[in-house]
């Protein structure tokens, strides 16, 4: 059985070189970046993390104390903007503090470096949006230098908030960019709470709209599930598109589990395509089943109908075989000269008298 595409994801079991994770104020994409970092670690590989809506004590709570060694965290949570210490950026043993977060450069150079001294790495923002509020162009220059980095061993994972807007003077939004960039997009969306609206509405017919209608007691309950809608680019130009459910289980990771198990909207399966020779109609839906007369043939009228030469195949064979005869036959061409110009008047023109 082919496992599900989120599955493939968290445990980076095929090609994933940037993945980005689009989530909303109902689903936070907080429960899937952690789990990729977890399950990176898990693999032993380094994890690079800048952290701009998480503070760095409860991200390591989310690993084991063993783990933290392999945990490099860049820390633009604490002091962004250097309220609280001079501007600049401290690299410690795992963690770098950045005092100054509209020093995007830096803050690239950092991760590049850490990149470079650990090439089998997951690099990880937990929420690119802070950076885009203040830069959507120093923003998106950082993630395309981010995202030339990776490769088979280097992967790229991106947290954005869908649903805040950011307005362009170019045309071109944040969202957009980011999108035409990443090789994954995954789109999370909360369980649909069933209201007494809809209790009613099931009762009586009658459907009402919420007046406010911002949150519900599903959002943000991953002990209930979640939905992650997938777009999935591969290298060979094939995009799959899935829909899968992922609850988090008594371990602290992600269980993986069909869309409809939580939804239950049964989606349905796609049509194979059947070739016309091998399909058998219904008689019950055969137009001519209950005719007064056969529009069918049997097999002999069947090959009388294929042995029979119609009048325009023999006028065609005709002419393909006059056109060999002239081919095949002995022809002698003559192709006089200037002497050889008769005079019908004077026959003797050609006589010197």
């Amino acid at each position: 059985m082919t496992s599900l595409c989120l599955d493939q994801l968290l445990n980076n079991k095929k090609t994933s070189p940037f993945v980005l994770v689009n989530d909303t104020i109902r689903l936070s994409a907080f429960p899937i970046l952690t789990d990729i970092g977890k399950r990176a670690v898990d693999e032993t590989k380094s994890l690079i993390v800048l952290l701009t809506e998480t503070s760095p004590s409860s991200w390591l709570q989310q690993f084991a104390p063993a783990q933290h060694g392999n945990i490099y965290i860049i820390d633009a949570y604490t002091d962004p903007h250097g309220w609280d210490q001079p501007t600049t950026i401290a690299l410690n043993k795992n963690l770098v503090s950045v005092s100054d977060i509209n020093n995007m450069e830096l803050i690239s150079k950092t991760i590049i470096q850490q990149a470079a001294q650990t090439p089998n790495c997951t690099i990880l923002i937990d929420s690119i949006t802070p950076l885009a509020m203040i830069s959507q162009y120093r923003t998106y220059r950082l993630v395309k230098t981010l995202e030339s980095l990776t490769t088979d061993a280097i992967r790229l994972v991106i947290g954005f908030h869908s649903d805040i807007k950011f307005i362009s003077k170019t045309g071109l939004n944040m969202q957009d960019s980011l999108d035409r960039l990443a090789s994954v997009i995954i789109k999370l969306e909360s369980l649909k709470e069933r209201t007494y609206l809809e209790a009613q509405a099931a009762l009586t017919g009658f459907t009402s709209q919420d007046t406010f209608s911002y949150l519900t007691v599903t959002s943000n309950c991953i002990a209930k599930g979640g939905i992650a809608h997938i777009e999935w680019r591969k290298k060979s130009g094939k995009v799959t598109y899935e829909s899968n459910g992922f609850i988090l289980d008594a371990s602290g990771y992600l269980t993986v589990v069909p869309a409809t198990q939580l939804t239950g909207v049964v989606v349905p399966e796609p049509v194979e395509s059947v070739d016309d020779d091998a399909m058998q109609l219904d008689p019950k839906m055969d137009p001519t089943a209950n005719l007064s007369f056969n529009l069918s043939l049997t097999d002999q009228q069947r090959q009388q109908k294929e042995n029979l030469v119609l009048p325009y195949l023999k006028a065609q064979q005709l002419e393909v075989s006059i056109d060999e005869e002239k081919k095949n036959s002995g022809l002698i061409y003559y192709d006089p000269d200037a002497a050889d110009d008769f005079d019908d008047e004077d026959p003797d023109d050609d006589l010197d008298i």
